[in-house]
């Protein structure tokens, strides 16, 4: 039987997304970064599933998305500070004094509220849903 790799299970959970908003269903995951996925999904926001990424955050990666202290509200994604070989977000210097995180995953298209890169890590040990 054919090992399902994290980007299958990912892409999985973000076409589920794709289709409930179209058929107007819902759909919740007990795995974060499944239902990170999906919600993507859901809200049509795009999702590299081709190329893998590689940055750095400043502290541990969050378990489901990054939290935007200013508005109170998730980021579409876990925030990074920087990809490899790009310059680091300004807003970066209040988290410095973290330890910083190499980070891998999928690109999102949509950027965070200081112009950050976002992305769907492939951090996963263990997954419930599929």
């Amino acid at each position: 039987m054919k090992e399902i790799t994290q980007i299958e299970l990912i892409k999985r959970a973000y076409n589920l997304g794709t289709k409930d908003c179209k058929d107007g269903g819902y759909t919740s995951f007990y795995t974060p970064r499944l239902q990170l996925a999906y919600n993507l999904g859901y809200s049509n926001i795009p999702v590299d599933f081709d190329n893998v990424v590689s940055g750095y955050r400043y502290g541990e990666c969050p378990e489901r998305a990054s939290w935007n202290y200013a508005s109170n509200t998730w980021e579409d994604g876990v925030s990074l500070a920087a990809l490899d070989g790009e310059k680091e977000v300004g807003s970066s210097v209040w988290f410095a004094d973290r330890e910083k995180v190499q980070v891998r995953g999928l690109l999102i298209a949509s950027k965070g509220s200081d112009g950050e890169p976002l992305v769907v890590p492939l951090d996963m040990t263990e997954q419930y849903d599929f």
